[in-house]
């Protein structure tokens, strides 16, 4: 088996078009047409219905394809590893990330990832719209409890799982008295984060489960920064990983609330667009955050 052969069937299929894989792989028009020739002779069926104008698969040339999609995948992933054997890897690593997490973000993962690898620089841009991952050349994206991706060639992975927990000002209580039931909440003003995929929050207890609705939300913001310190200011209540707002409770800015109900936690994802030749720098840092502790924010 020639195994060129299944990449020239694969680029044809991917490019829809024989002229645009030839260009894609450096090779005559006539070259990869005889290679596709072979092949289907080989494998005795035929591939591909062609025409004048368009290029379709046939039932056997889509169950074949499927194979052959992993047999390059497989390859180059052999040969992008080959090629780094003894280099070490350098560029400028462009991450997205909203302000929530990012000094978390930086002490337990940038900072000791730039440290093992000391070629490699890191951009960190702080946002909280959707990443244009072309547009902006960002490599990677990290996003709070992230919904199901409306851009199907963008990859998702969950890299850390955070404790979080419901926390207002004394004087938010002393205005408000204290909040230790299901309807008070309901009723009460909570500060909405107002990023992308922000999750809901659910409660439990004794067998009792309860999202809490985002209907009384007086006070909007886009930051998980500006949401702990309006809650310090007393407008409301919000909720905030529990390691973000330590220091805040120990201070006795903030009271933790609902303490005794358990919290559904939240996830960190690393978004990235999916390429056909990822950088070794972004392979490089998506194998490092895959190794550190899940538990990480709690």
């Amino acid at each position: 088996m020639d195994l060129n052969k299944l990449l020239i069937f694969a680029r044809i299929v991917e490019h829809k078009s024989f002229t645009k894989a030839a260009h894609h792989l450096g090779m005559d028009k006539s070259t990869i047409s005889t290679k596709l020739s072979q092949l289907e002779s080989h494998l005795g069926v035929r591939l591909l219905n062609r025409s004048t104008r368009t290029i379709t698969l046939t039932e056997s040339g889509a169950k074949y394809y499927e194979y052959c999609k992993q047999v390059v995948e497989i390859a180059e992933e052999a040969d992008r590893f080959s090629s780094s054997l003894g280099v070490e890897v350098s560029g400028t690593l462009r991450i997205s990330a909203t302000n929530t997490f990012s000094q978390t973000l930086i002490e337990s993962a940038i900072k000791p990832f730039m440290d093992t690898h000391s070629k490699i620089s890191v951009e960190l841009v702080i946002e909280n719209r959707t990443t244009d991952f072309y547009k902006d050349n960002i490599d990677v994206a990290l996003r709070l409890a992230i919904g199901p991706l409306q851009d199907s060639s963008l990859i998702a992975i969950k890299i850390f799982t955070g404790d979080i927990g419901l926390y207002c000002s004394p004087s938010f209580i002393k205005e408000n008295g204290i909040i230790h039931n299901l309807d008070q909440i309901d009723h009460a003003n909570m500060l909405d984060l107002n990023v992308p995929g922000r999750p809901k929050i659910t409660v439990s207890k004794n067998g009792i489960s309860h999202t809490i609705p985002n209907k009384n939300n007086r006070f909007k913001v886009n930051d998980g920064q500006v949401i702990k310190e309006a809650a310090i200011a007393g407008i409301g209540i919000c909720f905030l990983p529990k390691n973000s707002a330590s220091n805040a409770v120990k201070n006795k800015e903030l009271v933790e609330i609902f303490s005794d109900w358990k919290i559904e936690p939240v996830s960190v994802y690393a978004v990235y667009a999916s390429r056909e030749w990822m950088p070794e720098k972004l392979r490089v840092f998506l194998k490092y955050l895959k190794e550190l502790d899940q538990n990480l924010l709690k």
